[in-house]
């Protein structure tokens, strides 16, 4: 896993109890990092506060990537670790509820329906709301999701992979016309915001008021990164939602020492009239809003390019139409000739 990706997660600052959402979670590197996280750590009274995490990846393939290294890198964290197979636009399984490594509150809500089936079954079909991997104690009364919403939420959303390293190197293989094709001119650059749009806002959806949210891209694309958080920020208001300084970052931009990871400003306009040619003319108040969001840039942070935003949720806001979820603009709103 590369840095920024570590990053990523660590800005979630994740605290022993959580119930933390990964929901775009395959591979599973950012997963496990989570789960690790997750301490066991008793209270004042001796309770054992235990947190948990919940992945979501929409391919079964990479889902069972996700189980594999959860098998064999999770150690005596994948305990608390569960996977779906679901769409994460519209995933709606809530929190598992507390107090689920107590075998008498397991024993009282077992499902007999889910414990009939034969074992392989009930490892390999994919039911909508249920678990498609946990170990025993998820896979039973735990699995079964509570009332309560995530206390963290990280939406590192599909994208064009046009800032990972790795990724692009596999280009010179591919052949660099491919990247071209696929990245920049074709529908991806079009269909890709608009998902993660509606990402973004169903992980805000299944945040707790006073719970945080990262939302993470490896592409360098404006429209993938601060468009998309844009759309978000103006359905949301202040008293809704707010930036916060990552922590591990905070400081890196005013003391770029040998030490430290270089950050990158966000992409705004540079004056009037580039306002208004981006028809963003009305929206300056929004960009002023994510000041906070950081680009990790190849060529002065020496890791792979990442897009990271931590926002806190203040409270609930209205419910929204779907068709209200979409960025401040796509690429077929600009003029062909201005970059990326």
């Amino acid at each position: 896993m590369d840095v920024s990706s570590g990053i990523a997660a660590l800005a979630l600052s994740v605290e022993p109890g959580d119930n933390v959402l990964d929901l775009c979670c395959a591979p599973g590197a950012k997963l496990l990092l989570l789960a690790d996280l997750l301490e066991n750590h008793r209270s004042h009274d001796g309770v054992v506060l235990r947190g948990t995490v919940t992945g979501v990846d929409i391919s079964p393939h990479r889902a069972a990537t996700c189980r594999s290294l959860i098998k064999k890198h999770a150690g005596n964290d994948k305990g608390f670790i569960r996977v779906f197979v679901d769409d994460g636009t519209t995933f709606d399984a809530r929190a598992p509820q507390h107090g689920w490594h107590d075998p008498q509150i397991i024993q009282a809500a077992n499902s007999p329906s889910d414990s009939s089936l034969p074992k392989a079954k009930r490892q390999k079909r994919a039911i909508s709301g249920q678990p498609w991997f946990a170990p025993r104690l998820l896979g039973t009364a735990y699995a079964c999701s509570g009332t309560q919403l995530y206390d963290r939420v990280l939406v590192d959303a599909e994208c064009t992979h046009d800032g990972s390293l790795v990724h692009v190197q596999k280009y010179a293989q591919w052949g660099w016309e491919q990247l071209d094709t696929q990245v920049v001119d074709g529908n991806k650059s079009v269909t890709v915001p608009i998902l993660q749009s509606k990402l973004l806002e169903n992980g805000w959806r299944l945040l707790k008021p006073g719970g945080v949210l990262v939302y993470s891209t490896c592409s360098l694309s404006r429209y993938q990164n601060e468009f998309v958080l844009g759309g978000f920020l103006a359905r949301h208001p202040q008293d809704e939602a707010v930036l916060e300084p990552i922590p591990l970052l905070a400081d890196c931009c005013a003391t770029p020492d040998g030490g430290s990871i270089v950050t990158s400003p966000i992409w705004t306009p540079v004056d009037d009239d580039e306002w208004e040619r981006a028809g963003l003319g009305q929206r300056r108040s929004v960009f002023s809003r994510m000041q906070h969001a950081v680009r990790l840039n190849p060529l002065v942070s020496n890791t792979s390019g990442m897009f990271i935003a931590r926002i806190k949720k203040l409270q609930h806001g209205a419910q929204l139409d779907e068709s209200e979820i979409v960025p401040l603009a796509s690429p077929t709103q600009q003029c062909k000739t201005q970059p990326v």
